[in-house]
């Protein structure tokens, strides 16, 4: 793999990949990044895991003129019929990278074409299809979302746009399935089951959980788990008086496996404090644990946000969990 290659692979660890998106990404959240069943035991893209900054040179370009590079590269090797599944699969990711959807639209086909059965290659190509129609997802998006899961009823992405998809049908009951399904599968007490009840209550649908849900969710203690993570963060003056309107996202992930969070918290910059803990409930994926994972990273993301796919990354850093479970991130920037 060229470096351009490993550089983009890192870029889509915290860029999002979906246009559209996981309702998440309508607020303030961290976009959701879905793990379908073929990425829990390596992808099958066949891509290596990579670490969010292997791969990067210091003081490396702006991440646009990267995945520009990269858009190039894989074109090329398309155009000698040196190209697999995987490549077209970059290059849709690439060309909703930089917003030209048309383009990740026909990459992610060709991708179809090849492996026509792969939920990595059905879901985004229905989420940029419906970008393209103007956001609507009742033409072959649907059908693309119920191929998906019809392979897979509980593929958190899938249940959420179909949900979307039936409300524009006008048929909320059937978008009240879909939802109180993904309600359920988020873990109880999570800001994602919470944020989906929330949905279903507007539609009239509400679980029992959902209506007696408080607004926000409340810090664990320390005591409360013995996976808890305490992170205290040592801010320069310098980097504190730059926080107003920046975008904070604190996060845990497997040291050697996914670059993926396992866990993580996301909040505006005015309300960063020195003391952070992430335990159990700030889990995004059910089948992902912070008691399975042996040894973890933690890092923090500062953005400048202008959009919901583009945010100017102004620091990042991580360090490895000691046994301790306590860490110390120095930002300044």
């Amino acid at each position: 793999m060229t470096l351009i290659q490993r550089i983009i692979l890192a870029v889509l660890f915290i860029i999002p990949i979906i246009a559209i998106g996981f309702f998440i990404a309508q607020g303030d959240e961290e976009p959701f990044i879905v793990e379908t069943p073929t990425s829990q035991a390596g992808s099958t893209t066949g891509l290596p895991p990579v670490s969010s900054t292997d791969g990067i040179p210091p003081n490396h370009p702006d991440p646009q003129v990267q995945v520009r590079a990269m858009i190039k590269e894989l074109e090329q090797k398309i155009a000698q019929n040196q190209h697999e599944f995987k490549d077209f699969l970059l290059l849709g990711r690439a060309y909703v990278m930089v917003k030209d959807y048309t383009s990740a639209a026909g990459a992610y086909e060709k991708a179809l074409a090849i492996e026509p059965n792969s939920i990595d290659v059905l879901l985004p190509l229905a989420d940029v299809l419906a970008v393209v129609d103007n956001g609507k997802l009742t033409g072959r998006s649907y059908e693309l979302l119920e191929q998906v899961l019809k392979m897979d009823p509980n593929v958190p992405m899938a249940l959420w746009l179909m949900g979307n998809a039936e409300m524009q049908l006008q048929r909320p009951d059937e978008a009240a399935k879909y939802w109180t399904t993904l309600y359920y599968i988020f873990p109880e007490g999570s800001d994602n089951r919470m944020k989906v009840g929330q949905q279903l209550e507007s539609i009239g649908k509400a679980p029992k959980e959902a209506t007696m849900a408080k607004s926000t969710k409340a810090e664990q203690p320390a005591s409360a788990t013995d996976q808890a993570i305490h992170i205290t963060l040592d801010i320069s003056p310098e980097a504190q008086a730059k926080l107003k309107g920046t975008t904070i996202f604190i996060y845990a992930k497997s040291q050697t496996g996914m670059p993926m969070p396992i866990a993580a918290k996301k909040f505006p910059g005015e309300q960063l404090t020195n003391s952070i803990t992430i335990t159990e409930a700030d889990e995004l994926m059910p089948n992902r644990k912070l008691k399975d994972i042996a040894q973890i990273k933690v890092g923090i993301k500062i953005s400048k946000q202008s959009d919901v796919d583009n945010k100017a990354e102004l620091f990042r850093t991580e360090q490895v969990l000691p046994d301790s479970r306590k860490v110390n991130l120095v930002v300044q920037f």
